[in-house]
């Protein structure tokens, strides 16, 4: 179950991150990189700052509830003109007057359903947090992941390319001794013509790659530890039942939390409209205090006693009961409650919505690791084949028994071998993250996990984004 945490929750995880990897300057690998993406990546900063804002609702819900206090001040100068059978007096008088107020909320249903409202709608809040901090996690690795298998797919490419080199100038012997025909130089040419233009391709792919994984943490990274071994342990999920993934997502996809807090928040907000028209009750106290100067000496004044001049100070307290009773408001509450019930209605909806998500793509992310792990397996028995292939055609080929296309056809199924398993090995990182993402199990150890099978050597090449640009 969700366990609201402290407004230090961002601060926390990234001391965690912090002294897990230690003080490099510059990321070499993937854990590097997700302590960069923690201090830059913009979408994960402004979750932050969202649930930070967010967290503010509860104390300005609670305010309508509390003790409200008020002081009030006035100083002016008046001018007083008093006309009558026996007097004409124009008095000039100084002014000041003090207030102080106060009242204290007895019963106020709207404002207690406000802040009820609060409280879930700060949770929801806290939820998605949450979800962000997985979400890094998880797009920091697919980015990772993502630039390893372009920059395997250019190694592939220009090795393809190399090899494509070497036989188009064997081919070219060949044909100037009379081994050959012409028609083995035009396969030959043909196929490093088009290894040129993979090579290109995959560059480009690399290029744009790079700068995804730059939009996280703003700095380009010339080096990223690889595979160790080009190879990852094939690691089946625990549990391995998918309904139990299944359950455990349900339990506690942060997602999944939110959208719930945000339905009770919407069910609240319900009776916080509906609320509009009670009446409400508050104990008010008043006092205050009015001084008038005249500037008259005592003797003046007492010949004024009994005329009309304002007192020369006045002071009044009071403390009393009030009640509110907003009868009628021009349909204002009816139509903010039947907003308030199509609001909420529209969260059932988008909570319903996420439910089915996460069953479904629960499943289909568990079934993604097991065919995953069955296809590296083939991937790999199929690598391990074709490079037999190919060096069994290259030698029929020296003795004249195989032509340049049969050796160009098994140099390209070797290195389309290759790059399908490179392929289906990062998609099965990805699946097992995403599993964990889902079931909302998500976390750094899970990072680290996968850094472990990348080697390790630390190699300071990375810059930040705006000098790589200069």
């Amino acid at each position: 179950m969700l366990k609201p945490k402290s407004v230090s929750v961002r601060n926390t995880i990234i001391s965690f991150v912090f002294s897990s990897i230690g003080g490099l300057a510059h990321a070499t690998d993937l854990m590097d990189v997700y302590r960069q993406a923690l201090e830059n990546d913009p979408t994960y900063k402004a979750a932050y700052s969202t649930y930070m804002s967010q967290s503010e609702a509860i104390p300005q819900a609670w305010a309508a509830l509390l003790p409200q206090l008020n002081i009030s001040a006035l100083a002016g100068r008046s001018q007083q003109e008093v006309k009558s059978a026996s007097i004409n007096v124009q008095q000039p008088y100084q002014s000041d007057q003090w207030k102080v107020s106060a009242s204290q909320a007895v019963f106020n249903y709207q404002a207690w359903s406000q802040v009820q409202q609060a409280k879930a709608s700060v949770k929801a809040a806290l939820a998605t947090f949450n979800s962000s901090a997985q979400d890094l996690i998880l797009r920091t690795s697919s980015a990772y992941l993502d630039l390893l298998f372009a920059r395997d797919t250019l190694n592939f490419a220009e090795a393809k390319k190399r090899a494509n080199k070497r036989q188009l100038e064997q081919a070219q012997q060949r044909f100037n001794v009379g081994l050959d025909a012409i028609t083995s130089v035009y396969e030959a040419q043909a196929a490093y013509d088009q290894s040129v233009a993979e090579v290109i391709s995959a560059q480009n792919n690399l290029f744009n790659k790079s700068d995804t994984l730059s939009k996280l943490t703003n700095h380009v990274y010339e080096y990223v530890s690889p595979l160790r071994d080009s190879k990852i342990p094939l690691i089946r999920p625990e549990p391995n039942n998918v309904d139990e993934w299944v359950s455990t997502g349900i339990k506690q996809n942060y997602n999944l939390y939110a959208a719930k807090f945000n339905l009770q928040a919407a069910r609240d907000n319900i009776k916080a409209q509906s609320a509009g028209n009670w009446p409400t009750f508050a104990i008010q106290g008043s006092t205050y205090t009015t001084h008038n100067d005249t500037g008259m000496t005592s003797s003046a004044a007492s010949n004024f006693t009994n005329s009309i001049f304002i007192p020369s100070k006045q002071s009044l307290s009071n403390v009393s009961l009030t009640m509110n009773f907003p009868v009628f408001q021009g349909g204002l509450v009816a139509s903010q409650t039947r907003q308030a019930q199509y609001n909420f209605q529209t969260s059932s909806e988008q909570m319903e919505k996420i439910y089915r998500d996460v069953v479904v793509n629960s499943r289909i992310a568990f079934n993604t690791i097991k065919d995953g792990i069955s296809k590296v397996k083939a991937d790999r028995q199929t690598v391990h084949s074709q490079k037999n292939s190919l060096e069994s055609v290259q030698a029929q080929y020296q003795v004249g028994t195989r032509t340049m296309t049969d050796v160009v056809t098994a140099q390209q199924r070797l290195f389309q071998a290759q790059e399908q398993l490179a392929g289906d090995q990062y998609n099965l990182i990805n699946a097992l993250l995403n599993l964990k993402y889902l079931a909302g199990t998500l976390n750094v150890n899970d990072l680290e996990e996968v850094n472990s099978w990348l080697t390790t050597a630390r190699i300071n090449e990375a810059v930040p984004h705006e000098k790589f640009r200069s």
